[in-house]
């Protein structure tokens, strides 16, 4: 159970957090706004509800939680449409543009949802139940606290770690340097198949292979970016960075963190496509 104070608490304390970046990337929270202004309809429903801070609170979190992934998925659809055209080619794409090709593939189906249900009448209560009783099992990221965030991330991986694991010791506990054991998603049976999605957080349903193929080729884009653009970001960052790559969190730092990400991609840097379909767990194995 999450209670409303600790939404409180995100709003007070996290949510402005400064960046060190001059472009907002998607991973450092939602696309900021101007405040409503005086005399509008929404500026007088705040101003009452403002009489009980914790309402205000939640009706935040869900009003910015609904306005950064309903962002995230403006910014996939628009990016998809320009490689499916030619337009741009994935190496030309940006970091935010980056990482929601990388994630919305595992969130896709709740994002969907949620973006169905947003323009309908008494959404936000709905969203408000969630935020406070099932956030993990409803809503995504973009409705956590930083908090909820980091524990609910460290679960997923250790989850997709625990898929991993299992998944090296069918191909007889494979490591870097034994490749050629390390089979390609096309060749993978049922079984393996079932791990290797459980290791990428992704459900087995049609043409999800062909998802983690493409979230795979985003990836190693991001991870070629990260030099210039790692030491730019904050805490929420950080984390959002090591989940996606299925890096364990636990109590790090930001430092740690930092030096984690920078092992992986020097971990990964070489690595075959074959093998980098592997390398959250190969990472795991050797560090």
């Amino acid at each position: 159970m999450h209670s409303v104070t600790r939404i409180l608490n995100f709003r007070q304390n996290v949510i402005y957090q400064p960046t060190l970046l001059l472009v907002r990337h998607t991973s450092a929270g939602p696309p900021t706004v101007p405040p409503a202004k005086e005399g509008s309809l929404t500026y007088k429903y705040e101003q009452f509800i403002g009489k009980w801070p914790k309402v205000l609170a939640l009706h935040r979190t869900v009003v910015e939680g609904s306005r950064w992934c309903f962002s995230d998925v403006k910014i996939y659809l628009k990016t998809r449409r320009a490689l499916s055209s030619g337009q741009r080619k994935i190496t030309d794409l940006t970091v935010d543009e980056l990482e929601t090709l990388v994630q919305i593939p595992v969130e896709g189906p709740k994002m969907a949802v949620i973006t169905a249900l947003l323009p309908m009448p008494l959404t936000i209560y709905i969203f408000a139940f969630a935020v406070i009783f099932f956030p993990r099992l409803v809503l995504t990221r973009h409705f956590w606290s930083d908090k909820q965030r980091r524990e609910f991330f460290q679960l997923e991986v250790t989850k997709a770690l625990i898929s991993g694991e299992e998944l090296l010791k069918t191909y007889g506990n494979s490591s870097k340097s034994d490749e050629q054991k390390l089979k390609p998603l096309d060749k993978v049976d049922s079984s393996e198949s079932l791990l290797l999605h459980g290791l990428h957080s992704m459900y087995l349903l049609p043409g999800s292979s062909k998802r983690i193929e493409k979230r795979m080729e985003a990836l190693r884009v991001l991870d070629n970016l990260m030099p210039t653009v790692i030491d730019g970001f904050n805490e929420r960052q950080l984390v959002f960075h090591c989940y996606i790559r299925k890096i364990d969190i636990g109590s790090k730092n930001a430092a740690e963190m930092r030096d984690s990400l920078r092992e992986y991609t020097k971990f990964t840097s070489r690595m075959p496509n074959n093998t980098y379909l592997y390398a959250s767990a190969l990472f795991k194995q050797k560090y």
